[in-house]
């Protein structure tokens, strides 16, 4: 199945103040959103919204136009260079599986309570959610779709909410476990909402992304992905310490909202 013919646009910027990299230079963008910007003349567009490091969609000039062959097409025309072409893609859904692998290993610890093999399950979570959505995603993969992707920025937007969403419940989860406590609670909606975004993103977010990405993009985003890997640094768990000062500020911190609580249930029924 083919997918929408992208085209590769080298521009100019008409902005009467630019000075900044978009000066000049080359986009790449569906055609029938291409020809949804153009002016009457046919030779200026407006570009994508937040393409411009000004945060405007500015006046840009054609200076050319060619197709870049997408990925399936690249497939259809270079079956054998496809084979070796790296897919980013399908490297983050791999990822994903040594993701839920961890997650495995804290569920099982969690069935034994063992608050120790806690301590070290959830600093191997953290740290592959660290390199894979906190690098791999947010610093390599969202910045090539700037410009590139429809809704893009809202797209990005909702997945980045889900990382911090998740990143929080587990930092809660491993304050706890400083205190020698197990919060299930925690835990357990971190793992759902772990588990609910990586079938977002496998089968809707990178299914939609993956059209707008020909090869040439892929093993540009898979160098930068390969280049993070190698200079990330896993955090080790080290000793899990009681902070006894964290620990006080903590419970009087609960011991709040639970007189705000009962103060709130705190009304005559008769």
């Amino acid at each position: 199945m083919m997918s929408e013919k992208i085209l590769k646009v080298t521009y100019q910027c008409l902005h009467s103040s630019c000075v900044v990299n978009c000066k000049n230079g080359e986009l790449f963008l569906p055609e029938a959103l291409l020809e949804e910007s153009f002016s009457e003349d046919k030779t200026i567009f407006k570009s994508p919204r937040d393409f411009c490091r000004l945060g405007y969609s500015q006046p840009f000039k054609v200076m050319n136009i060619e197709e870049a062959k997408d990925a399936d097409a690249e497939d259809d025309i270079q079956e054998d260079d496809s084979k070796t072409t790296v897919d980013p893609i399908a490297a983050l859904k791999d990822e994903h599986n040594k993701v839920l692998k961890r997650v495995e290993a804290v569920e099982a610890h969690l069935d034994e309570r063992d608050i120790e093999g806690l301590w070290v399950s959830t600093c191997d979570l953290q740290n592959i959610l660290h390199l894979h959505s906190g690098t791999k995603e947010e610093d390599v993969l969202f910045p090539a779709l700037l410009g590139l992707v429809p809704f893009g920025e809202g797209l990005v937007a909702c997945i980045n909410e889900d990382h911090r969403e998740i990143v929080s419940l587990i930092h809660a989860f491993r304050e706890a476990l400083t205190d020698g406590n197990i919060n299930d609670k925690v835990i357990g909606s971190a793992i759902v909402a772990l588990r609910s975004h990586i079938r977002k993103e496998d089968n809707e977010f990178y299914e939609f992304i993956k059209k707008y990405i020909n090869n040439e993009m892929k093993k540009v985003i898979m160098a930068g992905m390969e280049q993070a890997e190698r200079a990330f640094v896993p955090q080790e768990a080290g000793e899990r310490k009681i902070d006894e000062k964290k620990a006080l500020e903590r419970c009087l911190h609960h011991d709040k909202l639970y007189a705000a609580r009962e103060s709130s249930l705190d009304t005559c029924c008769h």
